[in-house]
């Protein structure tokens, strides 16, 4: 498995693990794309980093 030195945006804190097969990062990932894409999504990403930089 390669390596890739990036935030993932969907898992605050976390690394991209290149979980979904076929992406390169998180500029081609899928998942990151749609949740960017809805914004129901992105409102509860935006949620969630809230409370990871919140502790």
């Amino acid at each position: 498995m390669a390596y890739v030195d990036a935030r993932c945006p969907l898992r605050p804190g976390d690394m991209c693990s290149l979980c979904v097969p076929g992406a390169t990062g998180p500029a081609d990932c899928p998942t990151v794309a749609e949740v960017m894409r809805d914004p129901a999504l992105r409102e509860r990403l935006a949620e969630l980093r809230r409370e990871a930089a919140a502790g």
